[in-house]
């Protein structure tokens, strides 16, 4: 299947590369659009200082993956209603995000919310 607008969530974690990559693999074949993802689950109100730092680090990310980045994006809120309004709002039809397999990512993982809420096509990596 080939996709026109891949969403790739990151965390700006060192994960953060192989989930990139992971959306190039899709994005690739049909030349789409790529767009990467922040969103802040952990603070109501955003800082100047941080939105900057936050920017500059997907900038960071977009200009060393060698595939063009359609849009960097950053966001406060609950990642499942973030990603479903992106989705909604810029024709996206594959998000990709990853998943960690730990007792903590059991009890806490926003896949299931992404599943039950985002309407496209969802490619979960196993980030171990």
């Amino acid at each position: 299947m080939s996709y026109q607008h891949v969403l790739v969530t990151v965390d700006l974690s060192e994960v953060s590369k192989t989930l990139i990559d992971k959306a190039i693999e899709q994005a690739q074949p049909a030349n789409s659009k790529l767009s990467i993802v922040y969103v802040e689950t952990d603070h109501l109100r955003s800082y100047p200082d941080d939105e900057e730092r936050l920017k500059a680090q997907l900038q960071t990310l977009a200009d060393d993956c060698g595939y063009p980045v359609n849009e960097i994006i950053t966001v406060i809120g609950d990642l499942h209603m973030k990603v479903a309004g992106l989705v909604e709002n810029s024709d996206i039809d594959l998000v990709v995000c990853g998943h960690h397999h730990n007792l903590v990512s059991r009890f806490f993982s926003a896949v299931p919310k992404l599943v039950n809420t985002v309407k496209a096509d969802l490619l979960v990596v196993n980030l171990g």
